[in-house]
């Protein structure tokens, strides 16, 4: 081979290399901008569920799945530890101005942030359901229950990566989406940092996929996004350095994987339920 075709060569490989980075970087552009508009939505698909025992409170993340207000979260959130029990008692809320919300909250809470020249922010309150599937609170014995809101106008929903289960890999980078302050009310702070798909988990709520990246005390129950559509929900997270609240925790989330087939048989009503809608 002669010297001027290596050089060819090398020219050639450096358009290929130059090309493929181009087409990464245009699509990481395409990729923020929609999680630009998720984030800027208002109202927006990313709520908060709040499950009430006898004097506790207990708050994780959840998001919008369907027009008719069905929500997806954790079921731990059923469980109120203080009590030893479930509970039945759930509101939903949503943050921002909200000036068009699909149905009428029972409850406003308002926020003023005097260090941003008292500022209002707003968060809006709704009754929930848990809808059980049988006799049990869980989706298929997961860590993952759908709620529902009342009815209205259509609510705003995000679509799920796949119809059917999808596949993931180890090195995978998706987007875990989550208030940075849950349990402050009317605090707008929101995440929608990057995770890395690194292994699986056993957990009592069957194997769940480890990621690791930046979370926040309070996510359980985000939304995890793989090109700015629904394909995890979280569910546990394993701190490996101080929880001062000043600190984003780095460290390992594991999250069940979610699809459309699954969860639509979650929201459908039973024959059974359709022959009995007293039950």
């Amino acid at each position: 081979m002669s010297l001027c075709s290596s050089i060819i060569d090398l020219l050639r490989g450096k358009k290929v290399i130059a090309l493929v980075f181009a087409i990464q970087q245009a699509g990481a552009q395409n990729h923020l901008s929609i999680l630009e508009k998720l984030a800027g939505a208002d109202p927006a698909p990313f709520v908060i569920v709040e499950g009430s025992g006898e004097d506790t409170k207990g708050r994780a993340q959840g998001v919008i799945i369907s027009p008719k207000g069905h929500v997806l979260s954790v079921g731990h959130i059923a469980w109120i530890d203080a009590d030893k029990s479930f509970t039945d008692k759930f509101r939903i809320s949503f943050r921002g101005t909200s000036k068009d919300l699909p149905a009428k909250p029972s409850h406003i809470h308002k926020a003023v942030f005097t260090d941003k020249e008292d500022a209002n922010f707003f968060e809006h309150y709704f009754p929930a359901k848990l809808l059980k599937q049988g006799e049990s609170r869980f989706i298929k014995k997961s860590d993952l229950a759908v709620f529902q809101l009342p009815a209205g106008k259509p609510y705003p929903k995000i679509n799920f990566f796949s119809k059917e289960k999808p596949v993931l890999s180890s090195g995978d980078i998706l987007y875990l989406c989550h208030f940075t302050f849950p349990h402050k009310a009317g605090n707008p702070s929101f995440l929608m940092n990057p995770v890395e798909v690194i292994g699986v988990t056993k957990t009592s709520s069957g194997l769940q996929y480890l990621a690791k990246g930046f979370y926040r005390i309070g996510s359980s129950g985000g939304a995890v996004l793989k090109n700015g559509k629904l394909i995890g929900i979280q569910s546990a997270a394993y701190t490996i350095n101080t929880k001062e609240n000043t600190e984003l925790p780095h460290g390992l989330i594991s999250f069940e994987l979610v699809w459309g087939d699954l969860i639509e048989k979650a929201i459908t009503p039973s024959p059974k339920t359709q022959a009995n809608p007293s039950k």
